[in-house]
């Protein structure tokens, strides 16, 4: 069984949202939650979109689609989201499933065959993780990917963390991720409370999982294959206009 989780309970302050949250503003006149529930119900079921702030504003969206609503009452942090969407999967999930998790505000360029080709990845490697990477000319902001002699994705060192040699690389982390069930399950609770910014981050279940002696694979995509995701309004106008410039150019 392939399960999805979307993130979509952030308060998209950033985005100065003030009745409705972000994943419902329009992207190019349709409102962008529904990329990733399009995109994701093509390969998992069910799919369970994680709702907080202004959440009747994202039910009233996807009121005709086929998902399942979990509620993260207080916004702690990607990983405290992804907690309340697994309570959604007990007793539908079992141990050999794989659980799909991306964000709200960010699967607008993602296709069929990205998700299809990160499962893959994820079994040939015997992975507990395999996420989505990209190169991108200016890396600044994001995620680095650092990885191994053998390849395999050793950590993820946010923009803050990043030591000078670290700032060069250019593969970022793409914000699109296949885990092992049992071994989300088992881990989503043993990440600490980041003590800058009292969020739980999803991300450092890459760690948990090298100090468990377990593979984490990095599946490279090309970058008209992700995109940009939107904190910003400035970032809203850039993405649509990457948008249309890579549909145009694969047409």
């Amino acid at each position: 069984m392939i399960a999805g989780i979307i993130l979509a309970a952030g308060r998209g302050t950033r985005i100065k949202s003030t009745t409705n949250n972000k994943v419902t503003i329009p992207f190019l006149n349709k409102p962008m939650i529904l990329y990733g529930v399009e995109f994701l119900s093509q390969v998992a079921s069910p799919v369970v979109v994680v709702v907080g702030a202004f959440a009747d504003s994202v039910r009233e969206v996807l009121k005709n689609y086929d998902v399942i609503f979990a509620q993260q009452t207080d916004q702690l942090g990607t990983a405290h989201a992804v907690a309340a969407g697994l309570e959604e999967l007990d007793g539908i999930a079992d141990g050999g499933s794989l659980v799909l998790v991306g964000y709200g505000d960010h699967m607008m360029f993602y296709t069929i065959d990205t998700a299809n080709d990160l499962i893959s990845y994820h079994k040939t490697h015997q992975a507990a993780i395999a996420l989505v990477t990209t190169k991108v000319p200016d890396p600044t902001g994001y995620g680095r990917i650092i990885r191994n002699a053998s390849g395999h994705v050793e950590a993820i060192v946010e923009e803050k963390d990043a030591a000078a040699d670290q700032k060069q690389i250019r593969e970022i982390n793409a914000g699109l991720y296949c885990f092992n069930y049992s071994f989300l399950k088992d881990n989503i609770n043993k990440i600490e409370k980041s003590p800058v910014t009292g969020e739980y981050y999803l991300t450092d279940l890459v760690a948990i999982a090298n100090n468990q002696g377990k593979k984490v694979a990095g599946l490279e995509v090309e970058f008209k294959n992700v995109g940009i995701g939107i904190n910003r309004p400035e970032e809203l106008a850039e993405s649509q206009k990457i948008y249309l410039q890579t549909k145009s150019n694969s047409s």
